[in-house]
């Protein structure tokens, strides 16, 4: 396993099931990518600043968001979520549990554009206790079998490293935030 495929999760972590364990039969197991975060906030707290990955990635907005500053306030008067929504621009929402976790999977275009055949994901959120909560990624990635697909193969987990780093943190700093409010 690259060194940049976790960031966060413990052995424990990483063997847990999520929900999109299910979504996709084929994938590499060394291309399976572990994010995590502790955030003192509630889970509740933390499951709505993720379902508002629905209108911002929360990244590097000038890279993966045209420029635009994701919100820094939760949303009042986003509908409600449902299968087939778009989620970070490039994603669709496959199922999701209220409080608990977000699957999705990339779109098409998505794929071909970073040389993948299959790519699902799922954010767990779990109490920690009263006050805070983990926030987890688990992102399957099953690549196309060509030359420019193992070089993006190899760079991918760098590259996720970095911009899920940063919507990772700047979760938490949100969610922190609008804990204390």
């Amino acid at each position: 396993m690259n060194k940049f495929n976790n960031w966060g999760m413990t052995e424990h972590e990483c063997g847990l099931v999520f929900p999109c364990d299910y979504m996709i039969k084929e994938y590499d197991p060394a291309s399976t990518l572990y994010r995590g975060i502790v955030i003192n906030a509630q889970q509740d707290t933390v499951f709505q600043w993720v379902s508002q990955l629905r209108i911002a990635p929360y990244s590097y907005d000038w890279i993966d968001n045209r420029g635009q500053t994701s919100p820094r306030k939760l949303m009042q008067d986003l509908p409600l979520l449902e299968a087939g929504q778009t989620i970070m621009g490039i994603f669709e929402l496959i199922e999701f549990e209220i409080n608990k976790s977000l699957t999705f999977r990339a779109k098409p275009e998505g794929l071909r554009k970073h040389q993948l055949q299959h790519l699902v994901a799922s954010y767990l959120i779990y109490s920690i206790d009263d006050r805070s909560s983990r926030l987890l990624l688990k992102c399957l990635m099953k690549y196309r079998s060509n030359p420019a697909a193992k070089c993006i193969q190899r760079l991918m987990p760098c590259l996720d490293f970095v911009m899920m780093r940063k919507q990772l943190l700047n979760l938490k700093i949100l969610a922190e935030r609008s804990g204390e409010e």
